[in-house]
């Protein structure tokens, strides 16, 4: 996981005390935190001048580095040692119409816009906060930021002006791919000759998607069954197209494939190197547990994470069982089955 996700994510968790220790700490801002006060404390129904500016610099600077967090509400200044440090809170006011300002700010305060921004809210109480937003790297860099048309990247705790032969050296290269791991869940019927299994049956579809502006070659895929959940339960993999896709089952659990040769992942697309096909059946002595990685030459390895609980396990398959047996195993009760069975994350 990327630095400055698992910033955002580490605040969203730990609310308001994150901000809190922060503070104690005396935090400096640092290549991924950025600390802002909003020039009107976000008591105005528009977006100043000011904070559309300031808002503008971190999406080119922080898109254009390694990406970062903006924190809203908190006010920084230099300590003796000459670095920012945070100092003391200065809430937005109404803070869930701040992040809608900002929200709708972004795809104006930069050319070309920058699509991945993330922004949530901390409330102190009813009527403030502070303002947490997510800049990751970007695919599509360099952002130019407005209205200045200044071009900036992260140094340090600043965002500097970048020099026309910086950026050349940054971003004259050819254009990445970026992939990545989304899932497919369904249940697996039987054949009209066999009878409905006891098990219950999923499919999972590890579909990788390259949402980078480059070309993806030598795409790959490794897939780990980590916990099985009981004796009775199984986990295997399915490479569903053998001529795409080539490479070896590993101790019995794991399936590491990568692509031919000649195969490319075009920016925008999808492919699905492999299946996961579950048979749960109890008892349930443990948790269900999968992960995996996927990347291509030229883009960051994806790393996930697939998960069940012992008890939600317990609890599907029983609702398979009362369906099955009573005759009304449709297709809206499967997918009401499936659905929530499993939970997939970035790992």
């Amino acid at each position: 996981m990327d630095r400055c996700r698992e910033l955002f994510n580490r605040i969203k968790l730990d609310g308001m005390p994150a901000i809190v220790q922060f503070i104690a700490d005396r935090q400096s801002e640092e290549l991924f935190l950025d600390f802002k006060r909003s020039s009107d404390n976000g008591s105005q129904p528009r977006l100043s001048p000011i904070d559309r500016g300031n808002f503008g610099k971190a999406i080119s600077g922080f898109g254009n580095s390694e990406g970062g967090v903006l924190v809203w509400g908190v006010d920084c200044s230099r300590d003796a040692d000459g670095a920012d440090v945070a100092k003391s809170i200065i809430p937005i006011q109404n803070p869930e119409r701040f992040v809608a300002l900002l929200q709708h700010a972004v795809s104006g305060c930069t050319i070309p816009p920058h699509a991945e921004v993330e922004l949530t809210h901390l409330s102190l109480d009813d009527k403030s906060g502070l303002v947490i937003v997510l800049i990751p790297k970007s695919n599509f860099a360099p952002h130019q930021a407005l209205p200045n048309r200044h071009y900036y990247i992260r140094a340090g705790s600043d965002f500097v002006p970048t020099p026309h032969d910086v950026l050349s050296g940054m971003f004259g290269r050819r254009p990445q791919p970026d992939v990545f791991a989304h899932f497919l869940l369904s249940h697996r019927d039987s054949s009209p000759r066999e009878p409905a299994p006891i098990a219950l049956r999923i499919k999972v579809e590890v579909a990788i998607h390259n949402k980078g502006p480059g070309i993806a070659r030598d795409v790959f895929s490794i897939t780990v069954a980590d916990k099985i959940p009981g004796p009775n339960c199984k986990v295997q993999f399915n490479v569903p197209d053998r001529a795409k896709w080539s490479g070896s089952w590993e101790f019995g659990n794991q399936v590491s494939i990568i692509c031919a040769a000649d195969y490319r992942l075009p920016p925008g697309a999808n492919t699905i190197p492999v299946n996961i096909l579950l048979d749960l059946q109890p008892p349930f002595s443990s948790d269900l547990a999968i992960s995996g990685r996927v990347g291509s030459s030229g883009s960051p390895m994806f790393f996930f994470a697939m998960t069940s609980t012992s008890q939600v396990l317990i609890e599907k398959h029983a609702a398979y069982l009362q369906r099955l047996r009573s005759g009304t195993l449709d297709n809206v009760a499967v997918e009401n089955i499936v659905k929530g069975l499993l939970t997939t994350e970035p790992a």
